[in-house]
């Protein structure tokens, strides 16, 4: 293989996708540059077309994903390495997107309470009326799960469930932490985060009062009726106008083979998309992830009225 230079575009933080890029170095002696993309990465390729440098999409959320492929900004991947590492659910049918980590929609409760199961059902019960935390219904971790359970409930069951959360007045300002901190400081009893949260908060990655407030939550994985938990991705893909088409396919394979998926489990505290990688120990803590085969596209289709049900019947 001709080692030529990669190029990186990432909506990830940069520390973290460098991890990546010098995982791959050192395995390849292929160089990486990364190029920063503040969000969604659809617009700059469009923009830049034919002349795009970008050999890799590196992103967050599958409906990201589901975008790029849609657009035709980026080119289907055969490797056989992929197909035996990626389960069918999280990639695309035509090799055009992978995912390389998995995250869930935890609940935080208080540790004396009395509950060791949950479901996302349980959001709504007016138990917890004034007594929860969820960040704004608007905000993509939301609206994915909101997508998911529309995907999976249908309509009227959707409807009633946003209706029952809104009805508990939930607390809703301020990122994920919030939930682990509004229960250590005695203003809710229950809260949702995304599970890399968690890890991070009890592993200290935040400071010592994050790690307080982490230490005083229980983690529960909530699923739906099915006994499954939905969950989001993050992912990456090989742009459509590649300079470098075959080593940026040896990057997605390095992502999804062994040390790439250390990283994402030790490091970004995500469920690893690879069974041969266990997620960190403290994830573990939540319980074992069972997580919703549905495909992504099939939920992707509840997008939009997500956003619509995330401004008409908010919890903001």
């Amino acid at each position: 293989m001709t080692r030529h230079k990669l190029t990186i575009y990432s909506t990830r933080h940069r520390e973290f996708t460098q991890l990546l890029a010098d995982g791959f170095h050192q395995e390849s002696g292929v160089e990486v540059a990364i190029e920063d993309i503040k969000s969604d990465a659809s617009p700059r390729l469009q923009q830049e077309g034919a002349g795009c440098p970008a050999d890799i999409v590196l992103t967050l959320d599958y409906r990201r994903l589901l975008k790029l492929a849609g657009a035709q900004l980026t080119q289907p991947v055969q490797s056989a390495t992929l197909d035996k590492l990626v389960p069918a659910h999280l990639r695309d049918p035509e090799g055009r997107w992978f995912a390389q980590s998995m995250r869930a929609r935890l609940c935080f409760v208080e540790k004396s309470l009395d509950v060791t199961q949950f479901d996302y059902d349980d959001l709504a019960d007016p138990r917890w009326r004034d007594k929860m935390f969820i960040r704004s219904a608007d905000h993509m971790f939301n609206t994915a799960l909101i997508a998911a359970y529309r995907a999976h409930y249908g309509r009227a069951k959707t409807e009633v469930w946003l209706e029952g959360i809104a009805a508990n007045r939930p607390l809703s300002k301020g990122g994920d932490r919030n939930a682990a901190r509004a229960i250590a400081e005695g203003e809710a009893l229950i809260g949702v985060s995304n599970s890399y949260y968690y890890g991070e908060m009890r592993a200290g990655v935040g400071g010592p009062e994050q790690k307080a407030w982490g230490d005083s939550v229980r983690p529960i994985l909530p699923t739906f009726d099915n006994g499954r938990t939905p969950v989001n991705i993050t992912g990456a893909a090989v742009a459509a106008y590649a300079p470098h088409p075959e080593e940026a396919g040896a990057f997605l394979e390095y992502l999804a083979g062994d040390k790439g998926q250390q990283i994402y489990a030790s490091v970004g505290y995500e469920y690893p998309v690879s069974d041969r990688v266990a997620p960190d120990p403290l994830i573990r803590e939540a319980g074992e992830l069972r997580a919703d085969t549905r495909p992504f596209s099939a939920v992707g289709e509840f997008s939009d009225i997500a956003e619509t049900y995330a401004t008409t019947m908010p919890w903001n």
